[in-house]
């Protein structure tokens, strides 16, 4: 490659994700906004899961619903990614299935006062999916975070944020922003 294919390849790429931004609809993140503060007033836990850099962006996330938007005086969003305990998801993945690692953690940890995030690209990922199937059952509220053409999860979850684009770079890059537009609100909110 030289340097002016890298330099149209890198225009190309911020060229689409500008218009998967455009097009977006945002509508469903005030849903995903009503449940996180469900979760808060209750004295819940978001759990989150993903696998691959979804995963990442559940654990990112873990820090950003805490830390990222405590405001002294108001509960908190108490958050826990069911990706990031390598420990866990090895036992149940040797001794169970891969495809059971995160619906078994829910079947230990899920409470009514709860709800579940999903970030998957394909929404088709069997764990995350078996994950949204276990806390449907629960009757606690399933969001999903999805790209491509939506998956299975797009067909069950409660609330579903869809980047309908086939650049599994650009679903990630907007399913971290819509935790940053929340996050960040959560904390401009208790200023105004």
């Amino acid at each position: 490659m030289t340097e002016s294919s890298f330099a149209h390849f890198v225009d190309d790429y911020y060229r689409s994700f500008a218009d998967a931004i455009r097009s977006l609809d945002t509508q469903p993140l005030q849903e995903v906004m009503d449940v996180f503060d469900q979760v808060a007033a209750a004295g819940g836990i978001l759990w989150m899961a993903g696998n691959g850099g979804s995963a990442g962006i559940a654990n990112h996330a873990v820090c950003d619903c805490s830390k990222g938007a405590y405001v002294e005086g108001r509960p908190p969003l108490r958050t826990q990614s069911l990706s990031a305990n390598t420990p866990m998801l090895t036992a149940l993945g040797n001794d169970i299935s891969y495809d059971d690692v995160f619906s078994e953690q829910l079947k230990f940890y899920l409470t009514d006062k709860d709800a579940l995030l999903v970030v998957s690209s394909s929404g088709n990922s069997p764990n995350v999916v078996k994950a949204c199937e276990y806390a449907n059952a629960k009757g606690v509220p399933t969001i999903a975070f999805v790209g491509f053409s939506g998956g299975r999860l797009k067909e069950i979850a409660s609330h579903v944020v869809h980047v309908d684009v086939q650049n599994y770079g650009i679903v990630e890059d907007i399913h971290m922003s819509f935790i940053h537009v929340l996050t960040q609100y959560m904390t401009a909110r208790a200023t105004d």
